[in-house]
């Protein structure tokens, strides 16, 4: 009897190893799904929902920074990143006496790259978090039940005009990102360190592409609903209480960092491929 006893546990532990990550897939699957299948609904009966949402993703209703809303960190870290990345462009260039060629970092490096991924990190930590304690509060509380129980649809109502929100603030707020780091590398590279202005704006303009605004936006744009999701996700099953919704915090802030440096990656060789060609024209 203690063979298929034994044999009878190592099965049954096999096919529960296999069984939590797939019955995980299909949870968050359905979820995903019923998001995007309500979201036509969404539009039409919750669009003061949707709004309210947008407002309060995009300015707050706090200080300027700690509850200041998604776009004064952006335009922030615009600044910020336009500033160090015109440094780190100058020091490196200046060393090979081609600094006047800065603004060729400009026009790849910020919008290819680092523009998109500071912002996606940036709405991560500003507005991300505050949806999974915002859901997860409306979950222990029984508010997402009593939405249910009025006749409106919880997905929709709680998570579609915050995915709608998102798009609404991230889109305006990541270009006027780029013209903040777009701006600071300009002082940076012509007011403090002297570079001739027509060769830096030559290059950066040269570099500096339609087609690259575009991806870069839609870039951000992928960030912004993965990160949406992903934080929604945790909130809206949260449980266990104020700690349960630390905890969901917590889980959502790893899973969307993971996520964004792999769509980084993703859609950086989906877009411009493995070998991008770079005409220079001197």
């Amino acid at each position: 009897m203690s063979a298929p006893s034994t044999f009878g546990r190592a099965r049954a532990g096999a096919v529960g190893i296999f069984q939590k990550p797939l019955k995980a897939f299909g949870h968050w699957t359905l979820f995903i799904a019923q998001v995007f299948w309500y979201l036509p609904l969404t539009v039409r009966r919750y669009s003061r929902q949707t709004l309210a949402a947008t407002r309060n993703m995009a300015w707050g209703s706090g200080s300027l920074v700690v509850d200041g809303g998604t776009i004064s960190v952006l335009l922030i870290l615009g600044v910020a990143t336009g500033a160090s990345l015109a440094i780190e462009a100058l020091a490196i260039l200046d060393i090979l006496g081609f600094g006047s060629l800065a603004g060729i970092i400009g026009g790849i490096g910020a919008v290819r790259i680092l523009g998109p991924i500071v912002a996606g990190i940036a709405f991560m930590s500003q507005a991300g978090t505050r949806m999974t304690a915002e859901i997860g509060a409306m979950r222990i509380s029984e508010e997402i039940d009593a939405v249910d129980s009025m006749g409106l649809r919880p997905i929709p109502f709680v998570v579609g005009t915050r995915l709608i929100g998102a798009l609404m603030t991230v889109i305006p707020g990541y270009l006027l990102t780029l013209l903040g780091v777009f701006w600071t590398m300009e002082a940076v590279a012509v007011l403090f360190n002297g570079q001739p202005g027509g060769t830096y704006t030559h290059y950066f303009v040269m570099f500096l592409t339609p087609i690259d605004l575009l991806y870069s936006t839609i870039k951000l744009s992928i960030y912004c609903v993965a990160v949406t999701l992903i934080h929604c996700y945790y909130g809206y099953f949260a449980s266990g209480g104020p700690v349960g919704v630390g905890q969901a915090s917590g889980r959502a802030v790893r899973a969307s960092l993971v996520t964004i440096v792999v769509l980084d990656f993703t859609t950086t060789v989906l877009l411009w491929g493995l070998q991008p060609v770079f005409v220079f024209k001197g």
